[in-house]
């Protein structure tokens, strides 16, 4: 038990309903079930009575099952809704009917956490924040390393400019190999469910990480996106890409040599691969777990590079960075929705933190929308101005 659990202890925790029983919804009750998390699963509802079923006994620690209750059927998502025993909702649902439901919920004063992509469209995305800020509640997406002790150190370590120098790129890739029962069956490759695919999927990781890394080092202002190569299945999904996204500094957006560079692949099609360099002019910081870590200890890798007398040999210099470890970055993510829809009850949406994470979630799915209107140009750059 960490400290914070300790803390915690005596506080009410934020009572969970779960909103359909998608395979992700797996580590997420477990991480809910962490004493860590302040929250609590009260209820999961889902269409099928079998699927929900299966959930509860296989999902559900025995100490809490006689505080959840199971719904079913047609109506179980509004029963859900309407129970006044939940104080949020987690919706994992395809991105193509997540609007309605996150709609419903906000509007029964139920705060939401819901897996990213949030909605088909920016726009889409900024009314639900409206609903959310009009009703009291919050709204977060599911960017789950973003709450990892080792990314808040990391960006620490690369805004010192004496040893790391000035962040000018950052090169990424997020894939795995689906195998033929992902392609016929996961609706992340279905223009009914996920219409994003990979973009949205694992590319949503790849601009985000950008976002924390350029916005660290007030390089923040995205201009422009690009997917320079992409394929999609037969229905027109993405299954692989490669992409750009450009950044410059806030303070000088007519500067033309005040460009940042996110460079990165995601593909469904790849040997799962999450590897990271982000580049400064002294320093090179990598990492091949950047989304989800591996078990143990959290770390990164910092190198530097040099030549010899007459470039006959490079001489590379690497020092491993290891930070401590916590609980697992989904009970910390938890935690922090906890938090957020605390502060939001209490004193409403103001410029905080709990704020700051949705505005960079709303321009994270502004992004990979461009990205998406980039391949129905043939590959153009899409401004973001």
């Amino acid at each position: 038990m960490d400290d914070y659990t300790h803390i915690i202890a005596s506080q009410t925790p934020l009572r969970i309903g779960i909103c359909g029983a998608a395979r992700i919804a797996r580590k997420n009750i477990a991480a809910i079930q962490n004493l860590s998390s302040n929250c609590k699963v009260v209820a999961i509802a889902s269409r099928s009575l079998e699927k929900a079923d299966d959930f509860y006994k296989n999902h559900v620690l025995d100490e809490w099952k006689d505080s959840v209750s199971i719904m079913a059927g047609a109506d179980a998502y509004d029963q859900l809704i309407n129970d006044s025993n939940v104080d949020a909702l987690y919706i994992p649902l395809p991105v193509t009917v997540k609007k309605e439901w996150v709609v419903k919920a906000l509007h029964a004063k139920k705060h939401v956490l819901c897996e990213k992509p949030v909605s088909t469209s920016a726009a889409d995305y900024r009314e639900l924040l409206t609903i959310a800020k009009q009703v009291g509640r919050y709204i977060m997406d599911g960017t789950m390393f973003i709450h990892n002790n080792r990314t808040q150190h990391f960006l620490e370590y690369i805004a010192n400019s004496d040893d790391f120098g000035n962040v000018i790129r950052i090169d990424s890739e997020f894939t795995f190999r689906g195998d033929e029962e992902f392609f016929a069956n996961d609706i992340r490759t279905t223009k009914d469910g996920d219409p994003y695919g990979c973009i949205g999927d694992l590319g949503w990781y790849c601009v985000r990480l950008a976002q924390l890394v350029f916005g660290k080092v007030e390089c923040g202002q995205v201009t422009r996106a690009q997917t320079v190569y992409w394929k999609l299945n037969e229905e027109g999904v993405p299954i692989d890409a490669q992409c750009l996204v450009v950044f410059q500094n806030r303070e000088n957006r007519d500067s033309e040599n005040q460009e940042y560079v996110l460079s990165f692949h995601c593909s469904f099609l790849h040997p799962l691969s999450q590897r990271l360099s982000i580049i400064g002019t002294k320093q090179t910081l990598e990492m091949v777990d950047y989304v989800i870590p591996r078990e143990g200890i959290n770390f990164w890798v910092v190198h530097g590079e040099d030549l010899t007398v007459h470039d006959t040999y490079s001489i590379r210099s690497s020092d491993v960075m290891e930070v401590p470890s916590g609980p697992v970055q989904e009970v910390l993510m938890w935690r922090n929705f906890s938090k957020y829809c605390r502060e939001v009850e209490n004193y409403g949406w103001c410029d905080g933190e709990a704020n700051q994470v949705s505005i960079t979630s709303l321009e994270n799915q502004r992004i990979v929308d461009a990205l998406m209107e980039s391949i129905s140009q043939e590959g153009k750059a899409v401004s973001l101005l």
